[in-house]
């Protein structure tokens, strides 16, 4: 690895960590002004420091225990990619779904592209399914609100 690439992946385990510690304010000062979060198992994108700060905050309020396990971080220029298991318990509301105070423990892959020792954009990847079959939601009502929140999200940006 190249000193570029380790600085790239400290970037991104800094981050997982002050977000593991529920901390949205010293995770954000690894991120871009600019920067863009899709969390592709809520088809949920965000924009902006503000945005990905705000959507950051609202899981970490629904899974304050949330953390990752990385198993392995690679760089290759201003890509970083990584995988592991991310783990958390659902204690308060998250998109008018109501807590179970069950947890779960599932792999995840992401991709993150660092540009001047920030990260500009995180595309994050885990099952959808399975997060709600361990959480003792249904999929499919699951889903449904996930849809209406977003649509609220789009109409209230516009």
């Amino acid at each position: 690895m190249t000193g570029e690439d380790t600085a790239a992946t400290d970037v991104v385990r800094s981050y997982a960590r002050a977000k593991s510690r529920a901390d949205v304010e010293s995770a954000m000062r690894f991120c871009h002004p600019d920067v863009v979060f899709e969390t592709i198992a809520f088809q949920a994108v965000a924009s902006g420091s503000d945005e990905v700060a705000r959507q950051n905050a609202a899981f970490l309020r629904t899974f304050p225990d949330y953390g990752v396990d990385l198993e392995y971080l690679v760089a290759a220029g201003d890509l970083v990619i990584g995988a592991g298991t991310v783990r958390a318990t659902m204690r308060a509301s998250l998109v008018g779904i109501k807590p179970t105070g069950r947890a779960f423990a599932l792999p995840f892959a992401c991709h993150w592209t660092v540009r001047g020792g920030l990260i500009v954009h995180e595309r994050f990847f885990f099952d959808f399914h399975q997060m709600c079959e361990q959480l003792g939601l249904s999929t499919e009502t699951a889903a449904g609100r996930f849809a209406a929140w977003r649509e609220r999200t789009r109409a209230e940006a516009r």
